[in-house]
């Protein structure tokens, strides 16, 4: 590999780390949006019983004509499925508080 290819390289591997950390950053704030102190937040989760009425909808329509469930991402090697959509934050105390509207994970 020339030295060319190995700065190019490098770029774009450094722009796809900067792409995923602009990301997190955006899920931050809209968590602060919803007038959720940032500080207290220790993990984000899905809860299926949570979903509203429309992403309920959505769930169903994916399932009918046979495309990926869009609230589930890939299964991995343990049988569970990376979580796609958060709606619900975990506080440090124990606690959860539901999001609404749900927020795409990064």
């Amino acid at each position: 590999m020339t030295p060319a290819q190995e700065l190019l390289e490098s770029i774009k591997a450094k722009r796809a780390e900067q792409a995923k950390l602009l990301a997190e950053l955006d899920l931050w704030a809209a968590v602060q949006a919803q007038g959720i102190d940032i500080s207290t937040v220790a993990t984000f989760g899905f809860k299926p019983e949570w979903l509203t009425r429309i992403e309920r909808l959505q769930r169903d329509n994916a399932m009918r004509a046979r495309r990926p469930d869009p609230f589930d991402g890939p299964r991995d090697v343990n049988g569970h499925y990376a979580c796609m959509v958060y709606n619900f934050v975990r506080h440090k105390d124990g606690t959860t508080t539901r999001l609404q509207p749900s927020l795409r994970a990064p």
